[in-house]
This record gives C-alpha cells, structure tokens and sequence, in this order.
C-alpha cells in the first residue's frame, strides 16, 4: 500500500487500491489493505482523496476526519470529484456571501477574475518558455500569450475578458501539442493526455472547492464563468490561476499515462494524482498552503 498513500506536507491521502479499509482508532487515522496498515495522527490530515470504487470508511473513521477539519473527497474514473465530505461553514458566511453577490453585480467580480485569468496566462506563458527549446514556434507562441495579456488588461465586460483567453488558449495549446503530440485540448477527449489534464484539474477543484467553502463563499457564484444548476462557477474561475501548474506536471509525465476505454488505467490515477500533488506541495511555491490564503484572502476583500 506504500505506493497509494503519499505522505506530503500537508498530509493529503490518496487511496486509490480496491478493498482498502479506512478506519479510526486512539487518535489515528488506519488505512488497511492487500500490503499491511498505514497510520496517520488524525489531527495532521488534510483532505483524504478516494479515487476509486471498493474503498470502505467507517463512520467513526468519518467523524473523526470532520472533527479535525478534514475533507473527504470521492471521485469518479475521469478524476470528476463526485462529492466532498467536510465540516459545515462558519458563522459569518451570510455576511460574506452577501458581498460576493453584490460584488457579481457591481464590477468588483469581474477585476477579480480578470486577475485569475491573467495568472493563468502568466503561467501559461512560464511553462512555453520553459518549454522552448522544444518549440518550433517558439516566438509566435510567446507573442500570443503576451498580447492575450494586454488584451485583458484592456477588457472591460466579461465576453471580452472570455476572448482574451481564449486567444491565449489557442497559442498555448497549439505548443502543448508540440511538447505532448495529444491532439488538442478537449474536455471529452479519451486520448492519455486530455484524460490526463482532467483527472489533474479534478484534483485541483477538489481543493480550490474546499477552500472557498471554508472561507464563507458560495462556490456556485462566479464573477466570469456563466452560472449553471450544479455549475460551481467561483470554484472554476477561482482555479484558472493554478491550471497551469497542472498543465506542466502531466507534459512531464504523459508518456507514462495509459488509457482504457478513453479512462486512464487505475495505475496512470495513482501516479498521476501523486505527481500533481507533490508539485501543488511543492515546497518552492506550495499551492496547497497558497489556494488557502487567496480564498480567505479574497472573503476579506469583498466585504471591504
């Protein structure tokens, strides 16, 4: 079992072996499977992720993890996070979801996620350059990305803020497929990459979702994503900012990802989700630590 539970700095779990047992007992947190027991202190858990069927929790195991903040969330074969168990928000969300909402209405949203969208490109563009000498098109590539910047400094409505993007998604995408060969992003794609892509932004919604949650915002209000029944839109706009860092850890490994029927095999889930969340850990730049921050950041911002 060594090989589901990577033990990171902010101790999220990953069990992803059919027929393990979750369990609590004397203040730890027991995962048992085919290869013997793990033991965790419950009070240093994060989020335990389950990323597949079979897997068995008992309800002291679950209340336990609540009761010391944790989240747990279930996901589904495409990396889709199905649910999210966790405690619920505190006392001042009223407050907080008031001002996010009138902040959708009056245009402070919409600077908000302008910003998102300009880290996102930002990003972007860090990993064309790391990318360059792989890059035919290396100059055109940047170009794009930079006058997709300029352009959304520049937009003042949301359609135009979406057009500034999607002209820097083009450019980026069209060097991803040099660096990775997939071809072209597409969220229903079945090809190792586009599977890939998915299964890691799965993960990275999973704790963007957590966090506005905690931090009193409404997760299915957004400033620039259109709102949908179901639709977390502030989860999605808020996220933007990290795709990237998502983006760089499966170029690096989409000649290990393997697919079945267009769904990555239970091992490309495994290493994978590992591989994402060691680099959102990462101790240089730990998103982890960060996706925490901005989210009580921006409650604090929006009543100000």
């Amino acid at each position: 079992m060594p090989q589901d539970l990577p033990l990171l700095p902010h101790m999220q779990i990953v069990v992803a072996t059919y027929g393990t047992r979750i369990r609590a007992r004397k203040g730890l947190l027991l995962v048992e499977g085919r290869d013997g027991v793990r033991k965790y202190p419950l009070h240093q858990v994060d989020e335990v992720l389950l990323l597949t069927g079979g897997i068995s929790i008992s309800t002291k195991a679950l209340r336990a993890l609540l009761k010391a903040g944790a989240a747990v969330a279930v996901f589904d074969q495409r990396g889709e996070p199905l649910g999210v168990f966790m405690k619920p928000v505190g006392d001042a969300t009223g407050a907080k979801r008031r001002c996010q909402y009138q902040a959708a209405l009056d245009g402070r949203g919409l600077q908000t996620a302008k910003r998102w969208v300009w880290l996102k490109i930002r990003g972007q563009l860090e990993n064309v350059k790391t990318w360059r000498r792989r890059l035919l098109r290396y100059g055109e590539y940047a170009e794009a990305l930079r006058a997709a910047q300029e352009a959304l400094a520049k937009a003042d409505t949301p359609q135009k803020a979406l057009e500034a993007e999607a002209a820097a998604a083009e450019a980026y995408w069209s060097a991803y497929r040099e660096v990775t060969g997939f071809p072209g992003r597409d969220q229903e794609g079945r090809d190792p990459v586009n599977a890939g892509l998915n299964y890691g932004y799965g993960i990275l919604k999973t704790l963007c979702f957590k966090s506005l949650l905690l931090a009193g915002l409404d997760p299915y209000v957004g400033f620039l994503h259109t709102d949908k029944s179901g639709k977390p839109s502030l989860v999605l706009d808020f996220m933007e900012q990290w795709r990237p860092r998502v983006d760089a850890v499966v170029a690096q490994t989409h000649h290990k990802l393997e697919v079945k029927d267009g769904l990555l095999t239970h091992a490309s889930r495994l290493a994978l989700a590992a591989a994402v969340l060691q680099e959102l850990s990462a101790a240089k730049r730990p998103v982890a630590a960060e996706i925490h921050r901005e989210a009580r950041s921006l409650a604090k911002t929006l009543c100000t």
